[in-house]
């Protein structure tokens, strides 16, 4: 379903109902450009990617914004799913909102063209959009204008008139060329005072000043009686002053509606801020693919602007969207990392399509856009759509290592606690994701060497400098400094005594250049609680809490904001878990859950085991289950040690 301004809060009340009773969502963006004059690079850490998104990317904007909405009918076995595709562009509606910047990237522009974007569509029918702080500002400014007007007083263009001036409080001097002008409209005023059979009277069209004079002017000499309001033409840059005859109570009536009108506007120019609170207060789990910038371009345009801290940005994504998961990193780890040659969305869909994984089957609801009749990529709706069609049939893998085996792995089984709140950091091996509910990977890079060196130099003689030490990669930070990384990394320690020290040249350990720059401090983070425990009863061998376990009005977000996310009402969830929530407690989904190497079932004496029926483990990946299990009974899954 393409959504524009047209149809906006018809598809706003359809979301939202269809929401209620869905398992996941799946989201995904398409921007005007990526990065700018800053480049991710290999040897990022999560605190350098954050801040060269934030800095480099977040000028751009997002245009295209798809949510797919994926319900699980247990009576067919299959997945209905609601696809939307919301079209968004920061038109000023009022004339006070902001009138926004943005950049293009030329190449991310003609990606898109090549992809058959409807441009025309995003700049013409486009749907606006305020922050909610922009929203409270302009809010405040229809209520202060609004008093101002009733004390006749002239209401100024910005937004904070606690002060009025004595000289704003004089009448206006009225200019020697204007005096005709204000004449004739006191004429004119005359005659439809006169004029019994006359309600109303419209004036000309005139500029801003006139307008100040004739509110002056009328109100001046007319003290009762008449009402004035400031309306727009058809023409949108046209303004004119409708008068009507109305008593004292009939004017206090069209004052209010007047007021409530103008509120309205304001709340209607939110726009698509309301998509995102729609998502945010459901408490689904929220699916993406190579989400950090969809997540990041999100908060930043239609929530708030992006904090410095990275830290202070995992609280507030945690705390619009407590539960997300990226299907790029369950694809790059285990037990998918050695199944899938690509994990760009296009392969990996395609790839998931093959015998060895068991894909669900999914149809669309009536009255959207059949995605399955074609592909349509890099169309947002699209995205979306084969986005969580991935994340479903991943998730449906990993109950074939159960015992017994799982057909379907609900969206909020404990199984896929590994991946729950981890970003992709692409191009970054050893670490592969952000970690938004606990610490990130921390690796030693003993291996890695920052090099600093004339800007004639080459590839080639960065090549040459570390040629008795094997094959190296080359990760580069600009024309005059790169990261080099040992393929053979028992190499590292000859390194800095085999390279000869050089005026032209510099060589230093990966340690020594974080203590010169160092990283971001990771204290233990205060994130919102949206983890409460849930009445529930675990399926035969795995504790699944509901699509829904937050506590409603109680959790606390980022700067004290409060967050809606709704309670897990059995009759909205997801059916399968909501048949499941009753009588027994158990702990709910752990955020910082490791990632894993190999998989197996727990062992009989630590798996809930309702029936006392006999569970073998599972050997996986040639590890014994016993083994696997030894060091770390109560883990489900081994924990890696390296990455």
């Amino acid at each position: 379903m393409d959504v524009t301004k047209t149809n906006f809060k018809s598809a706003c009340r359809i979301l939202t109902d269809v929401i209620k009773h869905s398992s996941f969502v799946a989201i995904d963006g398409e921007f005007t450009g990526l990065h700018n004059y800053v480049n991710p690079n290999a040897f990022d850490t999560p605190t350098d990617r954050y801040h060269k998104l934030r800095q480099g990317s977040m000028d751009f904007l997002l245009v295209q914004f798809g949510v797919c909405v994926f319900k699980y009918d247990g009576k067919n076995s299959r997945y209905v799913a609601h696809p939307f595709n919301f079209y968004v562009f920061p038109r000023p509606t009022l004339r006070d909102a902001p009138d926004q910047r943005f950049l293009c990237q030329s190449s991310s522009i003609d990606f898109l063209a090549s992809h058959g974007f409807d441009f025309n569509k995003v700049f013409r029918e486009g749907i606006p959009y305020l922050t909610p702080s922009d929203k409270e500002r302009m809010l405040e400014l229809v209520r202060e204008r609004h008093n101002m007007h009733e004390q006749g007083l002239p209401a100024p263009p910005e937004a904070s008139p606690a002060f009025v001036s004595p000289a704003a409080k004089k009448p206006m001097e009225i200019p020697e060329k204007e005096k005709d002008f204000v004449n004739g409209v006191i004429k004119l005023v005359e005659d439809f005072i006169n004029d019994s059979g006359k309600q109303t009277l419209s004036l000309e069209p005139c500029n801003g000043f006139r307008r100040k004079l004739t509110y002056q002017a009328v109100r001046s000499k007319f003290t009762s009686g008449l009402h004035l309001d400031t309306q727009t033409g058809e023409n949108k840059n046209e303004r004119f002053i409708m008068i009507r005859k109305a008593g004292e109570e009939d004017q206090k009536k069209l004052e209010q509606q007047r007021l409530k009108s103008d509120l309205d506007e304001v709340d209607e120019a939110a726009g698509f801020a309301r998509v995102i609170q729609i998502l945010s207060e459901s408490g689904k789990l929220i699916i993406g693919h190579n989400m950090l910038l969809d997540i990041m371009h999100t908060l930043h345009q239609f929530s708030c602007p992006l904090p410095e801290s990275l830290n202070e940005f995992k609280a507030l994504a945690t705390c619009v969207f407590p539960k997300l998961i990226d299907t790029k990193v369950m694809a790059s780890n285990q037990p998918f990392k050695n199944m899938i040659p690509s994990t760009a969305l296009n392969d990996l869909w395609k790839h998931l399509d093959g015998n060895q994984f068991n894909k669900p089957q999914f149809e669309v609801a009536q009255n959207y856009t059949d995605y399955n009749k074609s592909e349509q990529f890099h169309d947002a709706g699209y995205d979306a759509f084969i986005t969580g069609q991935c994340f479903a049939t991943m998730a449906n893998y990993l109950g074939t290592f159960m015992t017994p085996p799982q057909k379907r792995v609900s969206p909020s089984s404990q199984l896929l606690e590994p991946f729950l709140n981890k970003l992709c950091m692409f191009r970054v091996q050893d670490i592969p994701y952000m970690n938004l509910t606990g610490k990130d990977l921390q690796p030693s890079r003993a291996h890695v060497f920052h090099v600093t060196f004339p800007q004639e130099w080459k590839g080639s003689d960065l090549y040459q400098l570390f040629g008795d030490f094997g094959p190296v990669y080359i990760g580069w930070i600009d024309s005059t400094t790169a990261f080099v990384s040992l393929s053979n990394q028992d190499r590292a320690d000859s390194v800095l005594k085999g390279i000869e020290p050089s005026p032209l040249y510099q060589v230093i350990s990966y340690k020594q250049y974080r203590e010169q720059f160092p990283d971001d401090p990771q204290p233990a983070l205060e994130i919102p609680e949206p983890y409460h425990e849930t009445a529930t009863v675990a399926p035969p061998d795995i504790k699944s809490p509901p699509d829904t376990g937050y506590d409603a009005g109680s959790s606390k977000g980022s700067r004290g904001v409060k967050r809606h996310h709704d309670s897990g009402d059995s009759t909205d969830a997801d059916r399968e878990v909501a048949e499941l929530m009753h009588g027994k407690k158990h702990k709910p989904m752990d955020p910082n859950a490791k990632p894993f190497v190999s998989r197996i079932t727990p062992p009989p004496a630590e798996q809930d085991n309702k029936d006392n029926k006999e569970i073998t483990p599972k050997k996986i990946d040639g590890a014994s289950p016993n083994e696997s299990t030894k060091k770390h009974p109560d883990k489900l899954f081994e924990e890696p040690t390296t990455w």
